[in-house]
């Protein structure tokens, strides 16, 4: 049950920060939705590769149904490059910010008129 639980779990984080990707206008809030749906996906690959009652993948631990340690690694290392890819998203938020004086995307959309 509880990797079911998790993986509704994982599917309403991912609606969530999709539906927040699409509704708000302001940058930051698209990063942030953005960042939730991440969440919800890492949560949904953690879910798939549950097993219930596996024991860790160390040779001489008994018998049974060992863990797999590869969704572990993915999910890893899906963590670390969406960190840096989020911390690169900002930086390039507040440099566009700073140059255009707002964070609506409708209103960056639109082409600048020349001084």
């Amino acid at each position: 049950m509880e990797g079911l639980t998790a993986a509704l779990m994982a599917v309403a984080l991912a609606g969530l920060g999709l539906w927040t990707l699409v509704r708000r206008r302001n940058l930051i809030w698209k990063l942030l939705g953005l960042n939730v749906a991440s969440g919800g996906s890492i949560l949904f690959l953690v879910a798939v590769a549950h097993r219930p009652h596996a024991r860790p993948p160390i040779i001489g631990l008994g018998p049974g149904p060992a863990a797999d340690p590869l969704p572990q690694a993915l999910v890893l290392t899906a963590i670390v490059i969406h960190f840096a890819t989020l911390a690169l998203s900002l930086v390039y938020v507040i440099l566009l910010t700073e140059r255009r004086h707002t964070q609506d995307v409708p209103k960056l959309e639109r082409p600048r008129r020349r001084r």
